[in-house]
């Protein structure tokens, strides 16, 4: 499909083995209270039908690419933010759901006089289990309003958890991209907190306390898959922030970080075992 225009907005889907979710994904894209945007849709080789169900809307602001061989979610998460044409970018998980105000709230925030200097708009995020039914109305580490880099990774690296949100959560001006190095999974579990650092080191973040969006916990996530191994990256994310004398991490916040992290790893992999697990025992029929 040919694209013509310049859009306000790109949103951005990589995909991959995710038919049970991209309709509804794609659904919440195409149901904004704003409609001044692309919807980029990137395959990564999906075995499924997931290919198939993203072919069957009829959208002219979407546009599908497809994959002849496997990329993984590094390659595949940079694919899909290489040629975007919106003035601002939010790449969504395939699995994870738009409220439909997200994207004109999120705008209203990049309009706002004293954002002049802001590279990233967050919100919000509930959690939803496999089927959808809502587990917690909103996750709320960091209120709401401007906030310094050092603030709020200082904070991050206390609590020893995501306190920006997932890549649904953000929005980001796409001529930012070119001064970063994109999305790095040398950490896989802190694949888009690596990014979000990456924007913070050019400007600050505006934080909307309200829920906008929703994370789904699901087995077919790659946070479950990783879930194991949450703890060690996290502090290997600890240990690379520290590193940067423009985030003013001490060795209190370090040493502070490091118990709530794996109090944090502990938690949300039982979370995953027991909303995502039990959901997927639900679906398997019992051989008579």
């Amino acid at each position: 499909m040919s694209r013509s225009g310049n859009p306000l907005v790109t949103v951005t889907i990589p995909m991959y083995n995710n038919e049970r979710y991209i309709a509804e994904t794609i659904g919440s894209v195409l149901n904004q209270t704003m409609d001044d945007f692309e919807l980029l849709i990137y395959d990564d080789h999906s075995t499924d039908r997931s290919l198939e169900i993203a072919c069957s809307f009829d959208d002219p602001r979407i546009t599908i690419f497809d994959s002849e061989q496997n990329l993984g979610p590094e390659g595949n998460w940079n694919r899909a933010i290489s040629d975007v044409r919106g003035r601002y970018v939010k790449l969504l998980c395939a699995d994870d759901l738009l409220f439909p105000e997200c994207l004109e709230k999120q705008l209203a925030a990049f309009e706002l006089s004293e954002n002049e200097g802001v590279s990233l708009v967050s919100a919000q995020r509930a959690i939803i289990d496999p089927e959808g039914k809502v587990l917690i109305n909103k996750v709320n580490f960091i209120d709401g309003g401007l906030k310094a880099p050092d603030e709020v990774v200082r904070k991050m690296v206390r609590l020893g958890t995501n306190i920006i949100g997932e890549p649904v959560c953000g929005l980001y001006p796409a001529g930012l991209i070119a001064s970063t190095s994109g999305y790095s999974a040398r950490i896989p579990y802190t694949i888009d907190l690596d990014f979000w650092m990456q924007l913070l080191r050019l400007g600050n973040l505006w934080m909307i306390d309200e829920p906008l969006c929703a994370f789904r916990i699901s087995n077919l996530s790659w946070s479950s898959r990783i879930g194991e191994m949450r703890h060690k990256q996290f502090l290997a994310f600890m240990e690379d922030v520290a590193a940067d004398e423009l985030f003013q991490i001490n060795d209190l916040d370090l040493f502070i970080g490091r118990f709530n992290s794996a109090v944090q790893s502990m938690t949300s992999l039982m979370g995953f075992k027991l909303f995502a697990g039990s959901a997927a025992e639900k679906r398997v029929i019992p051989v008579q």
